[in-house]
């Protein structure tokens, strides 16, 4: 019976000194990240048989267990992953916000600068100081759209260095997770079946960390080896063997880097099938608003060139000192290409493209196909595709799709114009190429007048009515001509591609002695229509009726004359039977600003988005994408950080240590310690009795 008594006291002993460790540890541990509460499982040993039945026979410690809940534990995992996803959007996103809507950073202010400082020089076009100030503003606007585009360079340089940083610690905690599997399994194995608490605890923490840098699964097997799955099914860990994420240049760009996943000798790119984490987050930044606002700001820097060296071109300049004064040239730096493709392959043919117009290109990116038989054009932000496949040679392949998409009449043959044409060389069967209409488009612009003479604010003709040489009038009526406003070079009589000395004389008579009066050409300077006449048989109440010499006129022995390009007037009034008006170029642009005010009404003109959004407004569009997309991502990134919070909290309220209810389960397992001494000692008392009795 003593020694009964003494096997039941030592047992109470030792599991009273088994379960003070595993609170001492608890205690010890309430501050280790990632640690898992644990408790010691005591059952009763087996009961012996005696003549009266079973007699207790103490207690045993079972083993010592984690109190985790994988529920809990994979809460965590998914709120750590969607809240690192929309840390490092919002982080990133945030730079990109504060850039284009600062109205100091931004590109409004310069933009409104310009326009104020080319109406200041229609103000006073003669002025000197004027055009400087316009020079000057046009330099600042174009420094500002590349200031921009730099630090969208800078950004895409900060994305690629995150991405090589992520992919380097996901592949370390990989790893570490790959060599705690194989602890575990070991110990598992040693013990018995018992598991090794710690170790389980470092390999959740590490789990935890890789899901904040990216969507992770996990799956348990029997022999307590955790196997890790990240993308569409990926494996990342699978018992002992790890695979590497890293980084990779891309197929068609060395700017950018891809995300490859190398299992043993097998390569993948998995940069498309990446779900959650802060790798999400990057990628999503880069697909979604750093490439979309840098080709979105490209867009606007090409619609701004195009539309004002266009009009630009209309205009006369001051340079020179005599007639006739010369038309302007670019104003900026013509974006309008050709614009290089970027291989996908290593080819000794080339490919690009050429901005037909800027009106309705699109902010997307193309990729070009070739298989042999079909040429294949796919827009990219919503793979929408054209494709050539007329003829049996790859030019009248080619020629079919651009009839299909350059948008230029007569040839253009579909409903979608994407505004630029497609050439290339030898393009052969399987090649691929990617086609960047406006990604570069804010970094090329520049200011092509560098000289305040060369701004073409002057229209290059006027008209007016035939005077005496005193400067006396000579017509009687009350007709008057006035020229429409200069729409585009085929208003402009010319010779090859300079404007002529020219005087146009149109006579009101009545033709050929009689019949209803019109206009005949009766004097010209450049070469005669051997005395033909052009009659506009008009009646002799014109009410503002506008003209136009039309088509090719030949002379007496069939040969072509002068083409007068379409140039159009307006007559208003009545004119007199006798009266003329003289159409020639402009001996005196200096104080003339209608070109001038016809490049000013550009800035709100609709000449993006399929001219629906003038040039402001489309920086606004990309302001305000930016904003929204920024905002949206700090609403779910304070959304899931309350989730995120909630679910460590309740994580932490059933497997973290509570340091009262520790603290009171010391006493209750220091008292249970001494009442097991005690029984110890009275079975030592019994026994000593018993042997001085003897």
């Amino acid at each position: 019976m003593a020694g009964s008594t003494m096997g039941i006291g030592t047992s109470g002993l030792l599991a009273a000194q088994r379960q003070l460790a595993t609170a001492s540890h608890n205690i010890s541990n309430v501050n280790t990240e990632g640690y898992t509460r644990q408790r010691a499982e005591q059952s009763a040993r087996l009961p012996q048989f005696s003549g009266n039945g079973y007699i207790g026979t103490g207690v045993s410690v079972q083993s010592t267990i984690r109190l985790a809940n994988e529920f809990l534990e994979e809460q965590i995992r998914d709120s750590n992953s969607k809240f690192g996803e929309y840390d490092a959007f919002h982080a990133l996103s945030k730079q990109i916000d504060d850039i284009l809507a600062n109205p100091d950073s931004g590109l409004t202010p310069t933009m409104e600068s310009f326009f104020s400082a080319l109406q200041e020089a229609n103000d006073n076009p003669a002025s000197t100081p004027a055009r400087q100030v316009l020079l000057t503003e046009a330099n600042t606007m174009t420094e500002r759209f590349k200031l921009l585009d730099d630090r969208f360079i800078d950004l895409n340089d900060q994305v690629n260095q995150q991405l090589v940083s992520l992919t380097q610690e996901i592949s370390d905690a990989a790893r570490s997770v790959a060599d705690l599997n194989v602890a575990i399994v070991q110990r598992i194995g040693a013990g018995q079946g018992d598991l090794p608490n710690d170790l389980m605890d470092q390999r959740e923490v590490l789990i935890k960390q890789i899901s904040d840098n990216i969507d992770v699964s996990v799956i348990y097997q029997d022999d307590g080896a955790a196997n890790l799955f990240i993308g569409s099914g990926q494996s990342l860990v699978i018992g002992g063997n790890a695979a590497t994420l890293s980084t990779t240049v891309n197929t068609f760009n060395a700017e950018d880097l891809d995300v490859v996943l190398q299992q043993g000798t097998s390569l993948t790119n998995v940069t498309n099938a990446i779900t959650g984490g802060e790798l999400q987050g990057v990628l999503s930044f880069k697909e979604n608003v750093l490439e979309p606002s840098r080709r979105s700001l490209g867009r606007v820097a090409i619609a701004i060139t195009e539309e004002m060296n266009t009009q630009h071109r209309l205009g006369m300049t001051l340079q020179g000192t005599s007639t006739p004064f010369p038309l302007g040239q670019d104003f900026f730096t013509d974006l309008s290409g050709p614009i290089n493709g970027l291989p996908g392959q290593t080819s000794t043919n080339s490919t690009s493209l050429s901005i037909t117009d800027s009106r309705v290109l699109t902010t997307s990116d193309y990729r070009l196909d070739y298989d042999g038989a079909t040429l294949t054009l796919t827009r990219l932000n919503d793979n929408v595709t054209f494709t050539g496949t007329a003829g049996a040679t790859l030019a009248t392949k080619l020629a079919d799709l651009n009839n299909q998409i350059d948008g230029t009449l007569p040839t253009f043959s579909g409903t979608d114009p994407q505004g630029f044409s497609i050439a290339t060389t030898n393009m052969a069967a399987g090649e691929t190429y990617l086609m960047r209409p406006t990604f570069e488009g804010a970094s090329n612009i520049d200011v092509s007048v560098n000289n305040v003479l060369d701004i073409a604010l002057a229209g290059p003709i006027v008209s007016g009515a035939v005077m005496n040489p005193d400067g006396s009038a000579i017509n009687s009526g009350s007709g008057e001509i006035t020229l429409p406003e200069i729409a585009n070079l085929n208003n402009i009589p010319m010779t090859g591609n300079t404007i002529d000395a020219f005087d146009i004389t149109l006579q009101y008579a009545n033709p050929n002695g009689g019949g209803n009066a019109g206009f005949n050409i009766t004097s010209l300077t450049i070469p005669a229509l051997n005395g033909l006449s052009i009659d506009f048989d008009l009646n002799s109440d014109f009410g503002g009726r506008t003209f136009a010499f039309d088509g090719v006129t030949l002379d007496s022995s069939g040969n072509p004359l002068p083409d007068f390009g379409g140039i159009s007037f307006t007559v208003s009034g009545r004119p007199s039977i006798g009266d003329g008006f003289l159409i020639e170029d402009n001996k005196a642009p200096f104080d003339d600003n209608r070109n001038g005010l016809l490049m000013s009404e550009l800035q709100t003109t609709k000449t993006l988005e399929n001219s629906s959004t003038d040039f402001q407004s489309g920086y606004a569009v990309i302001v305000s994408d930016v904003g929204t997309k920024t905002h949206s991502a700090e609403v779910d990134l304070l959304a899931q950080q309350t989730l995120r919070e909630q679910a460590i909290a309740t994580r932490e309220s059933y497997s973290g240590v509570n340091l009262d209810e520790e603290a009171a389960d010391l006493l209750k397992h220091q008292q249970a310690y001494q009442a097991s001494a005690k029984v110890i000692s009275t079975a030592d008392q019994m026994f000593q009795t018993l042997i001085s009795a003897v």
